[in-house]
């Protein structure tokens, strides 16, 4: 960050960028590259911009252009201008548009930045304005040929050409410098005195072709020279000694006969008229491949190839993911073929089919930093990727796998991709932790596999079983310092999975932010399962575990005769307490004053509303006092039955909660006022009930109640109450849907299964325990470690 913003304030500095409060248009992200000598530099990543800019369609020079301009030629010196696209400043509009974001506010562009798809055309049409009126020189968009017949003349031209950028303020890149040579080469040809002839670099990586050692090898060979049959004369004749070693009956047996059709076979293929001079006017196409240990690729036009080349892939670049070899080699390709491509579209073709979404992605969203560097190469490029399949791949394909035994001789062009972005390099940990990790990665049998994978391929089939569950992600597995990462998560060895999870543990973190924190940093199967399986098995987690997640709404079946089933319960109010009665059916509420809690006093209570009501079915209530010997006495004498609700749970006895809710709001609000709370009873009992339009006193009596209210005759005769259950209903399905929104249903236990149980539902500790029986739905009998029995609702109980 510091670094980050020190760059920013001497570019601010340079009034190369400026701060901006508030962006006018665009804002693209800010991309940062680590050049070799650990500068910064400062990049935008304007995809959407670049889709909607209009090109200048100024003209490149042609290959004949150059040529007229270069004959008899015998002096060259080439010029490179040093971070050229900054000569060229931009209007304020202009400026508004290649505004980006950085961690400390918005900046804009005030000259030209790196990435736009028109700046090579524009800074094309700059160049020709700064120094296009000079004699011998020769501009193709960044580089200044100089070119002479003496050296008087050169030096001449030289001095005319660093007055002018001296005059203009352009400077030039002094490792660059080309001075005074014989020849040079310029445009995939080479000039000199004697003229123009083909680089041998184009057609090299084709004559140096090993000699195929077996009839797999042959076949490829031949697969490229077939697709190439249409401009190479008398094909059919050269093919055929090479043509009988692929018959079934033939033993492979390479003499110099095939010796000297395979070299006839890669001098007619690699010159005129197979070999096509470059037309800047015609669409331009390159394959590119990448094997295990080679890249290859060829520049064609019209289907004829222009260009060959091929090198063999570096130590450290054959630990790259396929993926990252297969972008390296469309990188190096269009480093090799600069000239030909720079301000021009070009097609791309390559047979690695997950590259084609990656290369959509905006290089925010590309998830390994090597990849988003290798990309951030292909900026400066007008590209259009296109997928080929391998078959089709005739020419890159050979390339790849028969690749010249040498590396690239200019790779400035890697040093700042390569320079410190591995992922290991990003650990944060000892020297001895990452030494284990490395250790222990190539002690796992499985992940050394991986590697094996990673680096040379994944079969086509008959993949282990122990890494089918990689190969969903195997574009995404990278390698580094023999670590293995897939993105940027390091992915753990056997052997450490546990000490990484128990460490990930230690200040006991709970599921859901292990598994966050894990799906940063580390990767292997199942991890998400194997964290849940810590978590539970950690006795202090358990123990202050959050609550259950509510489960779905149980409700009570509804008797159709009134006051048949009663929810019972007992109210404490201003030091008295009451008995609140609540019909399930008709919603009749009634409050008995009762001189205390023992049984004695809630059995004549009841016995008071028996004998106005009659005798109900079933009583729903708490298990104190109810639950007392002289209730049940009581209840079989009358001949009705107790059903207990779950202890530390009022919801399941909700009826009659809801009754000594209502009670508790008519005495508050009587005792305010110094009234007879019995008054608001029966405004309460003549009142329609919620959802319907009968009041509790229709349904317990078929009749409305008269109050202190004037009231007509024909509203206090009795009548039978008709489809008042389809309305009850329709309010009860209602608010079983609107408390199932957001419940979740919970398996059974079992009779002797271990679970989690809370004693006192209002503390938070958890206890273990063991089911003992099940009541009902619900209820269960457990016993703890010290061999106390409760009854517990599920609610309260969670599986070990």
């Amino acid at each position: 960050m510091d670094r980050l913003a020190d760059k920013l304030k001497s570019l601010e500095d340079c009034q190369i960028i400026e701060k901006v409060e508030h962006p006018k248009s665009f804002v693209s992200n800010l991309v940062i590259i680590e050049k070799s000598d650990g500068n910064l530099r400062i990049c935008l990543d304007p995809q959407e911009l670049n889709k909607v800019l209009i090109r200048e369609y100024h003209l490149i020079p042609k290959l004949e252009e150059i040529v007229n301009k270069l004959s008899n030629k015998s002096i060259f010196s080439v010029l490179d201008l040093s971070d050229g696209f900054y000569n060229i400043k931009l209007t304020n509009k202009s400026a508004d548009l290649c505004a980006f974001s950085t961690p400390f506010g918005c900046y804009k562009f005030l000259r030209l930045p790196f990435g736009l798809s028109v700046a090579s055309e524009i800074f094309q049409k700059y160049s020709e304005k700064t120094f296009g009126d000079i004699p011998g020189v020769v501009i193709y968009c960044d580089d200044l040929l100089i070119c002479a017949e003496n050296e008087k003349d050169h030096d001449k031209i030289l001095k005319c050409v660093l007055e002018r950028a001296k005059e203009s303020n352009v400077k030039f890149n002094k490792r660059k410098f080309q001075y005074k040579l014989p020849e040079v080469k310029y445009f995939g040809h080479i000039f000199s005195k004697e003229g123009m002839k083909i680089d041998p670099d184009r057609v090299k990586a084709i004559l140096n072709i090993k000699s195929p050692t077996n009839k797999k090898e042959l076949q490829i060979f031949l697969g490229m020279v077939n697709y190439l049959r249409n401009f190479v004369s008398k094909l059919a004749d050269l093919t055929a000694p090479l043509n009988s070693l692929l018959k079934k009956d033939v033993s492979w047996l390479w003499t110099e006969v095939h010796e000297k059709a395979f070299n006839n076979i890669k001098n007619c293929i690699s010159t005129a008229p197979v070999l096509q001079n470059f037309d800047s006017t015609l669409p331009i196409t390159i394959q590119c491949d990448a094997s295990k240990d080679g890249l290859g690729c060829c520049l064609m036009q019209n289907g004829k190839p222009v260009c060959y080349a091929s090198r063999s892939l570096t130590s450290a670049e054959k630990n790259f993911s396929q993926i990252e070899k297969e972008l390296l080699s469309v990188v190096w390709s269009t480093k090799k073929f600069h000239y030909f491509i720079y301000g021009k579209k070009c097609i791309i073709l390559n047979d690695h089919k997950p590259l084609e979404n990656l290369l959509k992605k905006p290089i925010h969203a590309i998830p390994s930093a090597r990849l988003q560097r290798l990309k951030l190469k292909l900026l400066k490029y007008n590209l259009e990727f296109k997928y080929l399949k391998g078959r089709f791949m005739h020419i890159a394909d050979l390339l790849s796998r028969s690749y010249l035994d040498e590396n690239d001789d200019d790779q400035s062009y890697m040093f700042e991709v390569i320079h410190c972005i591995g992922l290991a390099n990003y650990l944060q940990c000892t020297d001895e932790q990452k030494q284990e990790l490395t250790s222990e990665t190539s002690k796992d049998i499985e992940l050394s596999q991986l590697i094996d994978f990673t680096q040379n391929g994944w079969p086509s089939k008959n993949i282990p079983d122990t890494l089918k569950h990689f190969y969903k992600f195997r574009e995404n597995i990278t390698i580094d310092q023999q670590l293995l990462f897939m993105n940027d998560r390091l992915i753990v060895p056997k052997s450490l999975r546990l000490t990484i999870l128990k460490k990930m543990h230690e200040g006991h973190l709970g599921m859901t932010k292990m598994k966050q924190l894990a799906r940063t940093l580390y990767y292997w199967p199942n991890i998400d399962s194997h964290i849940e399986e810590l978590v539970k098995r950690c006795f202090v987690c358990q123990t202050y575990q959050n609550n259950n997640i509510k489960e779905p709404l149980l409700s009570h079946e509804v008797p159709e005769l009134p006051f048949s089933k009663l929810g019972i319960d007992i109210l404490d109010f201003k030091r008295k307490s009451y008995l609140i009665i609540y019909d399930y059916t008709t919603k009749w509420l009634d409050i008995k004053l009762i001189t205390s809690k023992s049984a004695n006093s809630v059995i004549n209570a009841l016995i008071d509303i028996f004998i106005c009501f009659g005798i109900p079915s079933e009583i729903v209530a708490d298990h104190v006092p109810f639950d007392s010997v002289q209730c049940k006495q009581f209840a079989q004498e009358w001949g009705f039955k107790f059903t207990y609700s779950s202890p530390r749970y009022p919801q399941s006895n909700g009826m009659a909660e809801r009754g000594v809710q209502i009670a508790k709001k008519l005495l508050t609000k009587c005792n305010e006022d110094k009234t007879d709370f019995r008054i608001s009873l029966l405004q309460y009992r003549s009142s329609p009930i919620s959802g319907t339009s009968v009041t509790p006193a229709q349904l317990m009596m078929s009749r409305n109640l008269k109050t202190k209210l004037p009231s007509s005759y024909k509203y206090l005769v009795p009548k039978l109450n008709c489809n008042v259950e389809t309305e009850m209903n329709k309010t009860k399905n209602r608010n079983i849907r609107n408390y199932n929104k957001h419940v979740k249903e919970k398996s059974s236990f079992n009779l002797g299964q271990k679970v989690w149980f809370k004693k006192d539902p209002q503390m938070k500790r958890w206890t273990q325990g063991t089911i003992l029986n099940n009541n009902n739905y619900r209820s269960y009998v457990i016993k703890d470690c010290d061999g106390c029995i409760y009854t517990r609702t599920s609610y309260h109980v969670r599986s070990q």
